[in-house]
């Protein structure tokens, strides 16, 4: 990747001085946007940098070849939108009927604030935030709808329809075969919170996108829960760096709402184990981005953070940023800092870094009678264990190399 490049474009999404932009783009040649494309596409970024210089003016400062790229991802993404729209609708209005309690995350929700024209987002999936009572009336509804469980992991219980297919950079806007959508159960401790001080289903809001009405979470719910999935994401392999900018825009849209800023202040106050999260994912999407939150919520976020969560931001930021597809390990030295003090974090990191365990099976192969699509299902399967084993063993061996440096930068800062 042409990491100048990407330093660029990222300064295009953030500045507005057509001219000054239009000169840092001009000694970039046609091989440099290539080796920038997968990065462009798998950050999310793609279509968002389209409509920014189409807003500028500057579509120009694209080579023809990738400016026609770019303009064809997103025919293609409108497409799949509408595709998603139509399936959000379907789900939405069978959890209404079922008179079932439950709120609409992420996604289209995160229009307008977040995102002016969902068209110009990728998305994969529909989430939503349903109450654990609900949990099992929600699945016979999914199920009526041709899908089915497919995964569970905690409080998430994943579902998929359709038959499965390959996925590859040429067909990431095109609409899918298979459709997949989250369930997110209410957890237990917000569940237990919930008589005192109401859960995030006692609060959402209707929203309207596109003529349908359906539930959403309240504006500040919707916010921290940004900060808070950016945060998640900082500590596994790889950010999509478009949620940064989703999560500095919305910031960027409530700007001079003193009212909402003081709710999201109160919130962070009625639960300060967020306050890390919320700082760290504040910091590295406004410095990004050139958004700068209310000092309200500066000192209870990003100035109570700790020196070395501070000190490994302002180290690896970049590599957040910049991170390419299927990314690193250095989020272990964020866990490395967040977690020193836990006695199950030697074993848990060891087992990060070389899992003994393989990918889940995929469902449709199992239960097929095509014997051909077996094993070209049974080959897909080796490729990807192969590619994650080579994954895992050239990470590992940066995430250790750059520990001993990070303990050095460490030592010599507090020195």
């Amino acid at each position: 990747m042409n990491r100048r490049l990407a330093k660029t474009v990222i300064a295009a999404l953030r500045d507005d001085d057509a001219e000054i932009l239009r000169a840092r783009f001009a000694p970039f040649e046609e091989r440099d946007w290539l080796r920038c494309r997968e990065w462009l596409h798998t950050s999310g970024l793609a279509l968002y940098f389209l409509a920014r210089a189409g807003t500028l003016g500057i579509e120009d400062v694209m080579p023809v070849r990738i400016l026609r790229e770019l303009e064809g991802s997103y025919a293609e993404n409108r497409v799949r939108t509408e595709d998603m729209f139509n399936e959000f609708v379907t789900i939405n209005m069978g959890f209404q009927r079922a008179k079932l309690s439950y709120a609409n995350l992420k996604g289209f929700a995160l229009a307008p604030r977040s995102c002016f024209d969902p068209s110009y987002r990728y998305q994969h999936d529909l989430d939503f935030l349903v109450a654990r009572r609900d949990a099992e009336e929600c699945r016979k509804v999914l199920e009526r709808q041709g899908y089915r469980l497919s995964a569970v992991f905690g409080d998430t219980w994943e579902f998929r329809a359709g038959p499965a297919e390959a996925s590859s950079l040429s067909k990431l806007y095109k609409v899918r075969s298979q459709r997949s959508l989250e369930l997110h159960l209410v957890p237990d401790e917000e569940q237990s919170e919930s008589n005192r001080h109401g859960d995030r289903l006692s609060r959402l809001q209707l929203q309207v996108w596109n003529g349908f009405e359906f539930p959403a979470l309240s504006e500040c719910d919707k916010l921290l829960g940004q900060a808070l999935h950016l945060f998640k994401h900082f500590q596994t392999e790889w950010t999509r760096t478009a949620w940064m900018l989703e999560y500095a825009t919305a910031i960027r849209s409530y700007r001079d709402d003193e009212s909402f800023w003081q709710e999201i202040v109160a919130a962070i106050e009625a639960a300060p184990e967020t306050k890390i999260g919320i700082g760290v994912a504040s910091l590295i999407a406004s410095r990004t981005f050139g958004v700068v939150p209310p000092a309200q919520f500066l000192a209870c976020t990003m100035d109570e953070l700790p020196g070395r969560v501070r000190l490994w931001v302002g180290r690896y930021e970049d590599e957040l940023v910049f991170l390419e597809f299927p990314g690193s390990k250095l989020y272990l030295l964020l866990q490395d800092v967040l977690l020193q003090d836990h006695p199950d974090w030697p074993s848990q990191r060891r087992r990060k870094l070389l899992p003994s365990h393989l990918p889940p099976h995929a469902i449709e192969a199992a239960h097929s009678n095509d014997t051909w699509l077996r094993a070209k299902t049974a080959c897909t399967r080796l490729r990807f264990i192969w590619t994650r084993l080579h994954f895992h063993v050239t990470a590992g061996l940066r995430y250790k190399i750059e520990a001993s440096r990070w303990k050095r930068f460490v030592a010599d800062f507090q020195a």
